[in-house]
């Protein structure tokens, strides 16, 4: 009886293919197979560490869009709970490692790893934004040629996030008659366990009569307050300093200081902090800044609480518990308000800084005044709130802000930090 060998065939570095006897017939599909074989051992030996991958990746990102300082800190805080979960089991891993389980793994440990607060209404939206960032890298390894499975996953499936409402009437006056909005006069104050800072009485009527975004009113300085050639008070929104910055490039404009603000002693306040501290001081002094949170990590936390419903706003806004109500309801309320009083749609997206909003010039008349005074002149009759005001000074705050002065503050100390 003949004994007929194994055929092996080398094919690359230590492996060869081995066919026994009675199987030659296979050794056709074998070959013509191999290729793949070679290429895919070849693009593992090729393939960068997954962990140097995801790096370049996120500079690419951020070389290649704009992003505001608070978004750029968030992505890459997402890149990182990304590569935890990725290599935490093996540091060493290659890109061409990656493969269809890593979806399943992505799904069981990202909830798990971001510990999300279970009072807080935005869970999934915020799982949704991880697994986008987990695509988009996948696409460029995929483009990239460094895997060659279109994996995929996908994002989660759960209601779309609470669409910010706007304030009624019956809300605001109820926030208005909080203790900072109060009549405090001297020999008469009673006693406020709250500390008295100047932007808990400013930054409320402020996002009311103006539509700015909460960090816009918080990065400003004294000299971004300014009277233009007409005569005109405005609010200057711009990304022109030491660590300010702008949500995108049209949220740069000039906002009309209401006639309620003026009232109010908003322009009373500007010149004192000009007097104390000079024309580049912080309006606000008291806020410091921080890479996250920017300059509104403390009005955020004030006004809105660590959680939906919480804050000065949920406890003067009964309704907030049920979400949609926060401190950008005051810029929701700003455009609705604008908009019931006819004023045009680019006009109101110009005042709030969205991209594409030009004024529109609806009368002939509107053609021989400056643009300031015409801007002016429309929210005067646009916005009109039903709440009285007249009874809101911030010599009325004053009063509480002196009487505190010198108290001692509860709790550990802040750190030093330069504005």
């Amino acid at each position: 009886m003949n004994v007929t060998s194994p055929i092996s065939i080398p094919f690359y570095k230590g492996l060869s293919l081995i066919v026994e006897p009675g199987h030659e017939e296979h050794l056709r599909i074998a070959l013509a197979n191999i290729s793949a074989v070679t290429d895919a051992i070849n693009r593992f030996h090729s393939s960068p560490l997954l962990t140097e991958f995801m790096d370049t990746t996120l500079s690419r990102f951020l070389r290649e869009n704009t992003y505001a300082g608070k978004s750029e800190h968030m992505l890459r805080a997402r890149m990182e709970k990304l590569k935890v979960i990725l290599t935490r089991d093996n540091p060493t891993r290659r890109v061409a490692e990656l493969d269809r389980a890593d979806v399943q793994r992505l799904k069981d440990q990202l909830p798990l790893l971001l510990k999300q607060n279970s009072a807080s209404g935005s869970k999934g939206a915020n799982l949704t934004t991880y697994y986008q960032l987990f695509n988009r890298m996948l696409d460029e390894a995929l483009e990239s040629k460094l895997i060659t499975d279109a994996i995929k996953v996908a994002t989660c499936s759960t209601k779309q996030a609470e669409v910010t409402k706007p304030f009624l009437d019956s809300n605001l006056i109820q926030m208005l008659a909080g203790w900072p909005y109060q009549k405090y006069l001297a020999g008469t104050l009673p006693k406020v366990y709250q500390d008295a800072k100047p932007y808990r009485f400013w930054l409320l009527p402020l996002g009311l009569y103006t539509g700015a975004r909460l960090n816009e009113l918080c990065q400003l300085r004294v000299h971004d307050v300014i009277r233009d050639v007409h005569g005109v008070e405005l609010i200057d929104i711009n990304d022109n300093g030491y660590n300010k910055s702008l949500k995108t490039g049209s949220s740069a404009r000039q906002i009309p200081i209401c006639t309620k603000l003026v009232e109010m002693g908003f322009m009373n306040f500007v010149e004192e902090r000009r007097q104390a501290d000079g024309n580049d001081a912080l309006l606000f002094g008291e806020l410091s800044f921080d890479p996250k949170h920017l300059y509104s990590r403390d009005p955020s936390r004030f006004f809105c609480g660590p959680c939906t419903g919480t804050g000065y706003i949920g406890q003067h806004c009964p309704p907030a518990v049920n979400g949609g109500l926060n401190f950008k309801s005051l810029r929701r309320s700003f455009a609705v308000r604008l908009e019931r009083s006819g004023i045009s749609p680019s006009t109101i997206a110009h005042l709030l800084g969205h991209e594409g909003g030009a004024p529109e010039v609806t009368a002939d008349h509107y053609l021989e005044k400056p643009l300031s005074l015409r801007l002016l002149e429309q929210m005067e009759r646009g916005l009109t709130y039903n709440i009285q005001t007249d009874e809101i000074r911030w010599e009325h705050f004053k009063m509480l802000l002196h009487s505190q002065a010198g108290r001692g503050k509860r709790g550990r100390k802040g750190k030093l930090q330069l504005h």
